[in-house]
C-alpha cells in the first residue's frame, strides 16, 4: 500500500512538473534554443526562390554626411520618394515616422516668429505650394501610394487624429490579436491623411534577447492593425494569401538577403533602374539612434528595415515558419504520457527499454520536426523534451537512491548472515575454550572440599583457591565479551585500540583448534582509532580465519603455520597487515578474490562471501582500502584506514 501511494505521488509530481513547465519562462528559452538549432540544421530543406523581392534604401551615415543631419527637410524625403517612384517599383514603404511638423518649412518658421515675437514674417516670390514641406511630402506619398509607418507605445497619450485612425474600414476587425497596445503613435495629420496604407513597425526580441519572430497584427482600442510589412504587401496586392490565424511569423533569415542601397546614391542616380523596378522598396535608416538594431540567432545585428524586408520576402516566397499554440499543448501531453511510461519502466528496472524509448522518441520527433518544417511549421519540440528529460533525471536520481538503499540493506543482510554463519562454529569454539577452565574450576572446588574435610583449610589456602577461581572466571567472562562484541549491531563511532581488536579476533578465531599454527602479534598500545569497532573485529576475523585455513591446508609442506600481524602509522594513515605462510593465492584468482560467491575453499568450508564482505566493510563502512598480494611464502592482506 505504501509503495502504491508512493507511485501515485510520483505521477502527481509529474503532472505538476509538466504544468509548471508549460507556464514557465525556462521552457520558452529552451524551446527558443531548440528552434535555433532546428533552423541551423534544416534551414535548406525548404524550397526557396532564387532572388529577393525587396530592396532597402538606407539613410546611412554616408547620406547624412553629404545631405545633412537628421531630420532632413521633408522636401528631401519627398524627393527621395519621387525618384524611387519613377523607377517603377511594385510598392514603396517608408520605415520612418513623422510625428511632428517639419520645423524648416516656411509655414513653421512663420508660426514660430508669430508665437514667440508676435511678428508676421513675410516671404515674397515663393509659391504657396512650396511653403509647407509636410504637404509636399504628403503629395509624394499619395502619388506613389507609399505605405507609412505607425508605432504602438506603452505611453498613455495618443494624438486625437491617431485615436480615430482605422486601417481600411477596420478590415481586420475579426482578428483577435493577443498583442494589445495602450497608445498609438502616427504621423502628422497632414501626412497621415494622405496615406491609404500604413502599418506598425514594432519589433522586439524574445525573452532571451534574440530576435526571431515578427508580429503580423496588433490591437488598439478594439481595432486590429497590420504590421508594416503586411500593409506594404497589401498596398499593391490586396489578394495576397496570409493565414490570419497566425499572429506572428518566425522569420527565416537564411533566405536570399535584400540588397541595400545608400539614399545618397539614389539622389545621385548611381543605382540602375533595373535594381528597383518591380521590387518592393523599404526606405529606412540603419544609423544608430535613428533605428534600433536586433540580434538574431547567428549573432548578426539587423535593422528594423531588414526585419520588415525579410518578412516581405518570407511571405512572398513562403519560407517563413509559424508556431501554432496547439503544438505546445500537444507536446506537453505527449511528454506527460512518456514520463508515465518511463516511471513504469523504472519500476520494472527495464533499463534497456528506457534507452529504446528515448531512441525511438528522438527518431520520431526528428522526422515529425522535418516534415512540419517543410510545411513552414515549427512544432515547439522543446515543450516535449525539457519536461521529459527533467522528469527522467528526477526519476533516475530517485531510482539510484532506492537502489543504493536496497544495496545498503543487502550489504547489512550479508554481513549479518556472515555473522550468523559463524555463530555455530564460534559456539563450538567457546565450548572448547570453556572446557579446560571449567575443569580447572571443578578441580579447585574438589581440592577445596578435600582440604575442608581434612581440616587443612586456612586463610592462605582459601585466598589461593579463590584467586584461581577468579582468574578462570575472568577468562570465561572475557570470552563472552569478545563473542557479544562480534555480534553487536551498534553502529555508533567509538574510540578503541587496535591491540584490543586483534586480541578479540584471536580469541574468536579457530586458532585454538590448531596447535600447529602460531599467531605472532607485537601489541602496540599507542594506535587508537575512532570508528565502528565491531566491524573492524569482523574484518580481522575473516582474514585470520582465511590465513588459518590456508596454513592448515598446506601444513604438510610448511611444517608449521605462522600468521604475523603488524600495525603501524604512515602518512597519517593506519595500516594493519596480516601475513601468512600458507602458500599464497594463484595469480588467476587474485583479480576475482573479492567477487561475491567466489571461493577457492571446498563447499563445507566457504561461501565465497568472506573477502567480499571484508572489502565492503573496509571501503564502505570504514572509508578505507583493502589489498591482497602474494609473498614468497604466502599471502599478505593490507587494511589501510584513515587515522
Amino acid at each position: 500500500m505504501i509503495q502504491i501511494n508512493r507511485y501515485i505521488g510520483i505521477v502527481a509530481l509529474s503532472f505538476l512538473l509538466h504544468l509548471y513547465f508549460y507556464n514557465s519562462e525556462s521552457i520558452k528559452k529552451f524551446d527558443y534554443k531548440s528552434y535555433d538549432f532546428t533552423t541551423s540544421i534544416f534551414k535548406n530543406i525548404q524550397k526557396q526562390e532564387s532572388g529577393s523581392y525587396s530592396v532597402i534604401i538606407d539613410i546611412d551615415e554616408k547620406s547624412l554626411y553629404q545631405l545633412g543631419q537628421w531630420p532632413w527637410p521633408r522636401v528631401l524625403d519627398a524627393k527621395l520618394i519621387d525618384i524611387v517612384d519613377n523607377m517603377n517599383p511594385s510598392a514603396i514603404g517608408i520605415n520612418i515616422l513623422f510625428p511632428e511638423e517639419d520645423r524648416v518649412s516656411i509655414t513653421s518658421i512663420q508660426k514660430f516668429y508669430k508665437n514667440f515675437f508676435n511678428y508676421d514674417l513675410k516671404f515674397h516670390d515663393i509659391p504657396e505650394e512650396l511653403k509647407d514641406n509636410d504637404k509636399i511630402l504628403a503629395q509624394s506619398i499619395l502619388k506613389s501610394k507609399t505605405t507609412l509607418s505607425t508605432y504602438f507605445s506603452n505611453e498613455n497619450y495618443t494624438n486625437k487624429h491617431c485615436q480615430n485612425l482605422l486601417y481600411k474600414d477596420d478590415v481586420f476587425s475579426d482578428i483577435e490579436s493577443q498583442l494589445q497596445a495602450p497608445s498609438l503613435l502616427c504621423n502628422t495629420k497632414t501626412i497621415q491623411d494622405k496615406a491609404n496604407d500604413f502599418g506598425f513597425i514594432n519589433a522586439w526580441e524574445d525573452s532571451d534577447g534574440i530576435f526571431r519572430r515578427a508580429p503580423l497584427f496588433m490591437r488598439y482600442r478594439e481595432h486590429t492593425y497590420p504590421s508594416f510589412a503586411l500593409a506594404t504587401l497589401l498596398s499593391f496586392d490586396k489578394y495576397i494569401k496570409i493565414d490570419t490565424r497566425n499572429h506572428t511569423l518566425l522569420l527565416n533569415f537564411s533566405t536570399k538577403k535584400s540588397k541595400i542601397f545608400s539614399a545618397v546614391d539614389i539622389f545621385q542616380g548611381k543605382i540602375p533602374q533595373n535594381e528597383i523596378q518591380g521590387k518592393i522598396v523599404i526606405i529606412g535608416s540603419s544609423v544608430v539612434g535613428l533605428n534600433p538594431t536586433y540580434t538574431i540567432a547567428n549573432g548578426d545585428s539587423v535593422s528594423n528595415s531588414i526585419i520588415h524586408a525579410t518578412a516581405i520576402d518570407n511571405i512572398l516566397s513562403n519560407t517563413f515558419l509559424t508556431q501554432p499554440e496547439k503544438y505546445k499543448k500537444i507536446n506537453i501531453i505527449i511528454s506527460f504520457i512518456l514520463s508515465i511510461i518511463v516511471l513504469l519502466l523504472f519500476i520494472k528496472k527495464a533499463y534497456l527499454y528506457i534507452i529504446t524509448l528515448f531512441f525511438a522518441t528522438t527518431i520520431v520527433t526528428t522526422l515529425w520536426l522535418i516534415d512540419a518544417y517543410r510545411d513552414g511549421i515549427y512544432i515547439s519540440i522543446g515543450y516535449l523534451w525539457l519536461p521529459l528529460i527533467s522528469f527522467s533525471l528526477i526519476m533516475l536520481i530517485y531510482h539510484m537512491r532506492i537502489i543504493n538503499q536496497e544495496q545498503i540493506q543487502q550489504e547489512k543482510l550479508l554481513i549479518r548472515q556472515n555473522k550468523l554463519a559463524s555463530m555455530g562454529e564460534m559456539i563450538s569454539l567457546i565450548a572448547h575454550q570453556w572446557r579446560q577452565p571449567l575443569s580447572a574450576i571443578n578441580g579447585v572446588v574438589i581440592s577445596l572440599d578435600i582440604d575442608h574435610r581434612k581440616n587443612r583449610l586456612d586463610s592462605e589456602k582459601i585466598d589461593k583457591y579463590l584467586n584461581e577461581i577468579e582468574e578462570l572466571t575472568a577468562y570465561l567472562s572475557k570470552t563472552i565479551n569478545d563473542f557479544t562484541s562480534f555480534f553487536s549491531i551498534n553502529k555508533k563511532q567509538e574510540k578503541f585500540y587496535i591491540a584490543d581488536i586483534v586480541s578479540q579476533a584471536q580469541n574468536l578465531s579457530v586458532l585454538s583448534k590448531h596447535t600447529n599454527i602460531e599467531l605472532i602479534y607485537n601489541e602496540n598500545r599507542k594506535i587508537a582509532l575512532v570508528g565502528l569497532k565491531s566491524e573492524l573485529l569482523q574484518s580481522l576475523l575473516i582474514v585470520i580465519n582465511n590465513a588459518i585455513y590456508a596454513c592448515q591446508k598446506n601444513i604438510t609442506n610448511i611444517g608449521k603455520g605462522r600468521i604475523v600481524i603488524k600495525d603501524f602509522i604512515e602518512n597519517n594513515r593506519v595500516y594493519i597487515t596480516i601475513e601468512d605462510n600458507g602458500g599464497g593465492i594463484e595469480k588467476a584468482n587474485l583479480k576475482k578474490i573479492f567477487n561475491p560467491y567466489f571461493t577457492t575453499k571446498s563447499e563445507t568450508h566457504g561461501t565465497g562471501l568472506g573477502l567480499y564482505i571484508l572489502k565492503m566493510i573496509v571501503e564502505d563502512s570504514m572509508n578505507g582500502r583493502v589489498t591482497i598480494t602474494n609473498t614468497d611464502v604466502g599471502a599478505k592482506v593490507t587494511i589501510d584506514l584513515s587515522l
